[in-house]
């Protein structure tokens, strides 16, 4: 049995964290870390786990964190566990970072995206990227894992198929749009009910730090580079992600070539799906579940290349990663724990 901690339990991407480690059959949850809820129960803090969890929150000491466990899954915020995260933590226990710290960073882009100095980008090379559909080895026997962002985690694999294959220009634009519980669950002048509700709104528009993350990600997996202009909008939903992306092909093809592709890459992979044609992807049909829907047309007179990637931004794009890359280290089938039809309604 595999003994794991939960750093920042009680956020939305803790929370799913739980639940879905609650029916895996190889895993304990040993500590559940909340500084917000110490000596509460977790089914005080989230009340559908009533009946199914009696568990106490634990107040985190960095001291002793590791104690006890064999894996730790951390969802803090941005800027906290690099400043606590030190060697010998490293060496005692494995970890799924689901935050930023460790995401292809350095200085710059660092102080550039997130506006504080990077205490421990000497760990950095500790940390394997864990984009699981294409980084398998290498998360295999890896100890550290950095997952990835949610809107990266859809561009990255609408992109890196075609990009391989040299398919289409690398000149992209991608417009994005993500539900409220992509921005955590402290309250926000943006995410309160009467300011999201019946609204839509653009942010970031030219800073969103999932942009250097695909760039980054798209030459370490193909080793090519690209232009990205990326537009990420808050849409008033609890949960999901949609990601357009437009590019050009190379030379004219029709849809089965394109198709042909995408299969090839991931024909054998259980959480990608390519949808048949003319069928439009919605964020609905991979609610709640560990499932990447992608499909495309092409726009003939142009030879423009319209992709639709969908992703749950608290599962695929957090959570079920997570416990994906976490089966991949520990040599567990790969949907363990995860296998779930998504709840479309």
């Amino acid at each position: 049995m595999l003994n794991v901690g939960i750093l920042g339990a009680t956020g939305y991407t803790g929370e799913e964290l739980i639940r879905l480690l609650h029916n895996h059959p190889n895993v304990m949850i040993k500590k559940i870390l909340s500084t917000s809820y110490k000596d509460k129960k977790y089914n005080f803090v989230y009340r559908n786990f009533v009946g199914f969890n009696e568990d106490i929150c634990q107040e985190l000491d960095w001291d002793t964190l590791v104690d006890g466990i064999d894996l730790l899954f951390s969802a803090l915020p941005y800027g906290i566990l690099m400043a606590h995260l030190t060697e010998d933590m490293l060496k005692k226990v494995k970890i799924v970072d689901i935050g930023v710290d460790y995401r292809f960073m350095d200085k710059e882009s660092y102080k550039k995206y997130y506006g504080k100095e990077h205490q421990s980008l000497h760990l950095t090379d500790e940390f394997v990227y864990g984009l699981s559909e294409w980084n398998e080895e290498a998360i295999k026997e890896a100890k550290s894992i950095a997952n990835p962002g949610c809107y990266a985690t859809a561009m990255l694999m609408a992109l890196i198929p075609l990009i391989k294959e040299a398919l289409i220009d690398k000149d992209i634009i991608a417009d994005g749009k993500s539900g409220l519980s992509g921005g955590g669950r402290t309250l926000t002048i943006g995410t309160h009910y009467v300011e999201a509700n019946e609204s839509m709104k653009a942010y970031k528009l030219n800073n969103h730090p999932h942009v250097i993350e695909v760039q980054k990600g798209i030459e370490f997996f193909t080793g090519e580079t690209i232009e990205l202009t990326f537009t990420p909008h808050i849409v008033p939903m609890q949960r999901g992600l949609m990601v357009t992306l437009y590019t050009k092909l190379q030379k004219k093809l029709d849809y089965e070539s394109v198709k042909e592709v995408y299969s090839k890459y991931y024909g054998s992979k259980p959480f990608v799906q390519i949808l048949d044609k003319s069928i439009y992807v919605e964020t609905k049909w991979v609610k709640s579940s560990n499932m990447c829907h992608i499909n495309f047309e092409i726009n003939e007179e142009t030879n423009r290349l319209i992709i639709v990637v969908a992703i749950d931004n608290l599962i695929k794009g957090a959570a079920g990663q997570a416990i994906q890359n976490m089966n991949l280290m520990m040599d567990f089938p790969e949907n363990m724990g995860l296998n779930y039809i998504p709840v479309c309604i």
